[in-house]
């Protein structure tokens, strides 16, 4: 590799991300595989925003149409199966991401490097597709694609991209957070310019541009506060779709706090009435206009692989305020419960907070 190229590389893998806000995001934005574990490098690329991008009229038109070529370059491709699996928390998660997942079917050659779409779904909060990519000679672990995806209509969310590579084919996924829960239709471009190995950077001429229906939502308002130790969290909204249970909340911070220099981050967990307990992690998260302090930040969470035998869920909310001349002091809050049959819910004082699954 010359130097241009490897200075290239450098940037690329770089990207500063503010440690403090996301690296509950980063460990969990995409889920660990359940299945037999797969003996290769997982490589996770993560971008602190996306730029915001000019709306092409006629966009919407390059949506989802399905290439002949596909069903033949699949057939050619070494036996990865359900791309969604690899990446996914159980199998609830997987069975719902291809049960609802749309058919993307975009495939394009260029110096000898085959890139696939093959499947997305948005949910009102997230834009997840899945991909692959082939060439000519088997790529290995250092094989990854410069640039992200971009939604036209995204302004700054956060997002990345994560891989492995078996058999000599790129497998990935790709998301970005969108918190839109009015787009009926979000549309994607992809451009990547490089493939880059240890080797060398092959460079060619890929685009992508297709568009995404919104799954069904159900919105529900749930208004409830919860506080302790000079933070309130605010749980606002529920949205459950066909893939993922969202919530909506704010942390709201005594102005005392964030005075004396300290953070504050509330997160949620979950568990249903089966005795399953599930990480949430951000969405993303942005202070409004008016809020007191820079701390009260407004956050979404997702969890994905919900049982569907569950006739109960109640989220945890818990907090950490941490600075420069404290110790990091854990704070809990009262819990509440969702009953998922009646779409009702009530708050629990002095909950029993489960222990959170591990990270694998």
């Amino acid at each position: 590799m010359n130097g241009k190229e490897n200075s290239i590389k450098q940037a690329l893998e770089k990207i500063e991300v503010p440690e403090a806000r996301l690296d509950a995001i980063i460990e969990e934005s995409f889920w660990e595989t359940a299945a037999a574990p797969v003996k290769v490098k997982r490589r996770n690329r993560w971008m602190p925003a996306v730029a915001t991008v000019v709306l092409v009229a006629g966009i919407s038109a390059a949506t989802l149409s399905a290439a002949p070529a596909l069903a033949n370059y699949m057939a050619q491709l070494p036996v990865i199966g359900n791309v969604f699996s690899i990446f996914a928390e159980n199998k609830h998660g997987v069975a719902a991401f291809d049960q609802f997942s749309e058919d993307v079917g975009l495939i394009q050659t260029s110096n000898g490097i085959t890139i696939s779409i093959d499947e997305a779904i948005y949910d009102g909060t997230k834009l997840t597709f899945t991909y692959q990519v082939a060439s000519e000679a088997p790529l290995d672990s250092s094989a990854y694609l410069s640039s992200f995806p971009e939604l036209l209509e995204a302004d700054g969310p956060t997002g990345g991209m994560q891989s492995e590579v078996i058999d000599g084919v790129i497998a990935g996924i790709a998301e970005i957070t969108h918190l839109d829960e009015d787009a009926e239709v979000v549309n994607v471009v992809w451009e990547p310019q490089v493939l880059f190995t240890e080797e060398k950077a092959i460079a060619g001429d890929w685009k992508f541009e297709f568009a995404v229906k919104q799954l069904a939502q159900k919105p529900i308002t749930l208004d409830e506060k919860v506080s302790s130790d000079g933070v309130t969290v605010h749980l606002q909204e529920l949205t459950i779709t066909d893939i993922a249970v969202n919530i909506a909340y704010q942390q709201l911070v005594d102005p005392a706090i964030v005075e004396a220099g300290n953070f504050v981050e509330a997160e949620l967990i979950a568990g249903d009435d089966l005795g399953n307990v599930y990480r949430m992690p951000f969405n993303g998260g942005s202070t409004p206009g008016d809020a007191l302090t820079a701390e009260d930040f407004e956050w979404t969470a997702s969890l994905r692989g919900l049982d569907p035998n569950a006739s109960i869920l109640t989220f945890y909310p818990f907090g950490h305020i941490s600075g420069p001349a404290i110790d990091p002091k854990r704070v809990e809050f009262d819990a509440l419960e969702f009953n998922l049959k009646e779409g009702t819910h009530r708050l629990i004082q002095d909950p029993d907070i489960p222990e959170p699954p591990p990270f694998e």
